[in-house]
């Protein structure tokens, strides 16, 4: 697992998809090849058109549109692990009444 910082780091999987289906075609990698972990703030770039066998784990929080264009790799995105705190309560989609 590779763990990458900083602002410059925001096209990290565009570019590395785009070296992987040069080299591999869209096969791409097998599954998890790659294993990226990100922190901070991620943008609708974060994940574009990520190749098969790159997996992008996120800690921290990412707009809605994470992930256009995915082309068979893995994002995770959770919040960082000091916003778990006592008593924070994960949203559902269908919270039942």
């Amino acid at each position: 697992m590779v763990q990458i910082y900083g602002v410059g780091t925001r096209q990290v999987g565009t570019t590395l998809s785009h070296v992987i289906s040069t080299q591999y075609g869209e096969k791409g990698l097998p599954d998890s090849t790659i294993h990226i972990k990100l922190n901070g703030h991620a943008g609708q770039s974060l994940g574009a058109w990520l190749a098969c066998g790159v997996l992008l784990e996120m800690e921290g929080d990412a707009n809605d549109y994470v992930g256009k264009g995915l082309s068979g790799g893995k994002i995770a995105v959770y919040p960082e692990r000091s916003a778990c705190a006592a008593g924070f309560k994960v949203p559902t989609l269908n919270p039942e009444p």
